[in-house]
């Protein structure tokens, strides 16, 4: 439990007025925060230099945030607990809610919610004031009330996977601790990294190095906490089990300022060790008893087999772009086992930065297709969150490019069906996500950021995978 037994409860931030205690506390601590020293571990500067900084000379824990690795999630738990704690203690200091926890922003809900708060939107606040929540350098349309669509905001591909361990499962796979490394897990990419550009463009939420300097970062990573609540409490679902993750620990700074340690096997739950919980958070599924031999053979990396593979690299403009990827007629002759599964594969993705562009990704699209009939040809997103540290990582990490992949197991078996699949090609397309604006623009927010010039991006290859 938390402070003398206390229970804190994150709210969903659109079940809140903008001046509801909660959110007045928060801005109130923003302020605050930002008027600390910068070498002060519990300042605003400090606190988002943990997650990634250009700012030099570094400071302890600077640029430690854990991407493309199956500790993302355990990582960012931990950070926005220690975070959590100092904001109360600001809280609490200017005479705040004793009991003020972290609001989180549910856009999977879909309408107003997938738009942002109205709390973080307008320059200035009725007193006249600069509001602390309000930041300029986001994707054009975002102030004004822009609406994000519902395949970008849509945990249910995520959910949906039911290994923690793997590139195409939920948690990411197997990776020793990086900033940006390349093993990303489906709740990573949709909605984590979709998000974060479809809300930053190439602001500050757009780059790894600034996103947690824009407030409603914290709430965007609480519903994603919140959303492996949620798969956790899924029938069949567990986390690893593996020592180097349960055993490996993590350094923050608690609301005093002093350096403190946690493991991942300290944050599997959020009751009652961290003491806090979810205003919707779902009651947990005990999971059936798995024999012995079971556990060890879900645990070895699965070998994947090469079934085909574009023959040119693709560049993206902002504009729709396509590459046939031929599959192998003798590597795909025998039908899929019923257990086998095919994965597609986006590699080699390098840029110069992130274009603050997201793309959806499509099979065999017909062109000019509507958008019931594009939205059963999506396959998933792809988004370039990180790109910059992928290029020139820290330390002795090696730089690389970005890479993704998506579970067609499904469309597969549909084309192998209908015997379109052996020695055929299938056409992936590539077509930038737009956001819907509103009907009536937000008349408080006048103030636009500048529109994202494209930034090319080269992708070496696209590829398609039986596993064993």
């Amino acid at each position: 439990m938390g402070a003398h037994g206390t229970t804190y409860v994150r709210r969903e931030i659109w079940g809140l007025q903008p001046d509801d205690p909660i959110v007045t506390a928060y801005a109130n601590a923003v302020k605050a925060m930002r008027e600390r020293p910068e070498d002060d571990p519990t300042s605003w500067s400090y606190q988002a230099a943990i997650h990634g900084t250009y700012a030099t000379p570094s400071h302890p824990r600077w640029n430690e945030c854990q991407h493309g690795t199956w500790f993302f999630l355990p990582w960012h738990r931990m950070f926005l607990y220690h975070f959590e704690q100092i904001v109360r203690a600001a809280v609490i200091e200017a005479g705040g809610p004793a009991d003020w926890a972290l609001p989180y922003w549910n856009y999977g809900l879909g309408g107003r919610n997938a738009t942002l708060p109205f709390a973080f939107r307008q320059p200035k606040l009725a007193d006249g004031n600069d509001n602390p929540l309000y930041v300029a350098e986001r994707k054009p349309g975002i102030n004004s009330g822009s609406s994000l669509p519902g395949h970008a905001t849509s945990p249910a591909g995520a959910l949906a996977r039911p290994e923690f361990i793997g590139t195409a499962e939920f948690g990411g796979d197997r990776t020793a601790p990086a900033q940006f490394s390349k093993s990303g897990g489906e709740l990573e990419e949709t909605p984590h990294n979709v998000i974060h550009v479809l809300v930053g463009g190439r602001g500050l939420m757009g780059d790894i190095k600034k996103a947690a300097q824009d407030p409603i970062f914290w709430l965007h990573h609480a519903n994603i906490d919140r959303l492996w609540t949620v798969w956790s409490a899924l029938p069949r679902r567990s986390d690893p089990t593996e020592t180097p993750w349960t055993n490996q620990s993590f350094e923050f700074f608690n609301a005093e300022g002093q350096p403190v340690s946690m493991r991942c096997d300290e944050v599997l739950a959020t009751l009652p060790g961290l003491g806090y919980t979810y205003d919707t958070t779902p009651p947990p599924t005990p999971l059936p008893a798995v024999p012995p031999g079971a556990r060890a053979a879900a645990l070895k990396p699965p070998e994947r087999q090469l079934i085909g593979a574009s023959q040119e690299s693709i560049e993206l403009t902002g504009q729709p772009a396509s590459v046939p990827v031929p599959i192998d007629p003798q590597a795909a002759e025998a039908p899929m086992a019923p257990n086998q599964r095919a994965y597609l594969n986006v590699e080699d993705i390098e840029g110069e930065g992130n274009p603050g562009t997201v793309y959806g990704v499509y099979a065999n699209l017909p062109p000019n297709a509507p958008a019931d009939l594009e939205a059963a040809h999506r396959i998933g997103n792809l988004s370039f969150f990180g790109i910059e540290r992928a290029r020139e990582p820290a330390g002795d990490e090696p730089a690389h490019g970005l890479s993704t992949s998506f579970d067609v197991t499904a469309l597969a078996r549909e084309l192998e069906a209908h015997n379109e699949w052996a020695g055929h090609a299938l056409l992936v397309t590539f077509r930038p996500v737009t956001l819907t604006p509103p009907e009536v623009p937000d008349e408080n927010d006048l103030v636009q950021s500048p529109a994202d010039e494209d930034r090319p991006i080269t992708i070496g290859r696209v590829s398609v995978f039986y596993d064993a």
